[in-house]
């Protein structure tokens, strides 16, 4: 099985990280992806902060080598799709591409995992109306004008929303409620023997 999971540079460090070690943990074949970038080239992470200025702040992550080259992904290969947050969302929503990636997903029902800022590109891919998800705060009027109904949670909340194929939350520390539901939806079932 495998997963494609979009990033470009300033993509919240632990919310690009922690996913990938999730999905390998279960063998899923997990590939990343930035467009215009290939194989090997680097995408720069971002830290974020919630230490009670008015927003977040922000750090240098760590520096994330990208497993695959956009130009040569082939979707029909796909189970799921991950979208993180950080700053990335905020110019690749703007990129067709990275829109019709996310439209392909939703058009067939596929599971797909957003967090934080990463609904930004569901609400610019028209792929929210009808619907309901979670978001950072800072992203509810991009839910609402992308017509979806935004679930309000505590930022720092553990708390996950699943509405169809579609899992969101609002920020890493809801990452591993977040990687559970999307988990299920591809129909893995975690269990522990006595």
């Amino acid at each position: 099985m495998k997963v494609l999971i979009l990033s470009g540079d300033y993509v919240e460090d632990y919310e690009l990280f922690a996913p990938i070690k999730a999905l390998e943990m279960l063998d899923i074949d997990v590939h990343v992806v930035c467009p215009d970038k290939k194989s090997g080239d680097i995408v720069r992470t971002a830290v974020h902060y919630f230490d009670g200025w008015q927003t977040h702040s922000e750090n240098i992550g760590h520096p994330f080598e990208l497993t695959h080259t956009f130009a040569d992904i082939k979707l029909d290969e796909y189970a799921g799709l991950v979208v993180p947050g950080g700053r990335f969302p905020e110019y690749q929503r703007n990129d067709q591409r990275v829109l019709d990636i996310v439209k392909f997903f939703f058009d067939k029902n596929l599971p797909v995992a957003a967090l934080c800022h990463g609904l930004q590109i569901l609400a610019a891919a028209g792929v929210l109306k009808g619907r309901s998800c979670s978001a950072v705060h800072t992203c509810k009027l991009d839910v609402i004008a992308g017509g979806g109904t935004y679930v309000d949670f505590h930022m720092l909340s553990k708390n996950v929303h699943v509405d169809g194929n579609l899992v969101s939350a609002p920020a890493y520390p809801a990452i591993g409620v977040w990687m559970r539901e999307f988990i299920k939806l591809l129909g893995f079932k975690v269990q522990f023997s006595s």
